[in-house]
């Protein structure tokens, strides 16, 4: 991120988080395009750092259980070994307590 505040203070004077949408879109294209200014994309590609970048964003996105069901997702839920579990129920594979 320190690269995306850097080209952001170049092109708007301002950090990252406090420009407009506008802006960080503008920021983030010239991350995409390889354009954006400042000395850390001397060492860094900043093209792939976007890649990078997209990729973890939507797999924290999707992460979330909302994003799951936006998507028809169940999670975990849909595994069919679970559907025969049933209220504080053992699976085959677990062990039974030994008292």
């Amino acid at each position: 991120m320190g690269g995306i505040r850097e080209s952001a203070r170049v092109m708007f004077g301002a950090p990252f988080e406090q420009l407009t949408g506008l802006q960080q879109d503008a920021v983030l294209q010239a991350v995409q395009n390889e354009t954006a200014p400042g000395p850390i994309w001397d060492t860094l590609s900043a093209n792939r750092f976007f890649e990078e970048l997209l990729a973890e964003m939507t797999e924290n996105y999707y992460a979330h259980p909302l994003a799951h069901e936006e998507i028809g997702y169940a999670g975990m839920a849909d595994v069919p070994g679970w559907s025969k579990i049933g209220l504080n129920e053992k699976e085959d594979r677990e062990p039974e307590e030994v008292s």
